[in-house]
């Protein structure tokens, strides 16, 4: 997504209350301004699941094609 993308999708969550889902610990966005990615950490898949319909919908609404999320389990969450 672009950067723009990225801008109108979290002022989307932020007026519909959805910007600091309940388990979600870590938020960043990286890259280009036109290839915008997101990395989140939650504490557990199950949050995740409960917030990602609301998420995906939220990004298709500002035109951003979700074809796919890559999920990876964390296995530390300090860096020692």
């Amino acid at each position: 997504m672009s950067k723009d993308e990225y801008k109108q999708v979290i002022e989307d969550l932020e007026k519909q209350g959805l910007h600091e889902p309940e388990g979600r610990l870590s938020h960043a966005a990286y890259g280009d301004d036109d290839d915008v990615k997101m990395f989140e950490v939650w504490r557990s898949q199950e949050e995740f699941d409960a917030h990602s319909d609301k998420l995906f919908a939220t990004l298709q609404g500002a035109g951003v094609d979700v074809d796919h999320i890559d999920v990876h389990r964390v296995h530390s969450d300090h860096p020692d």
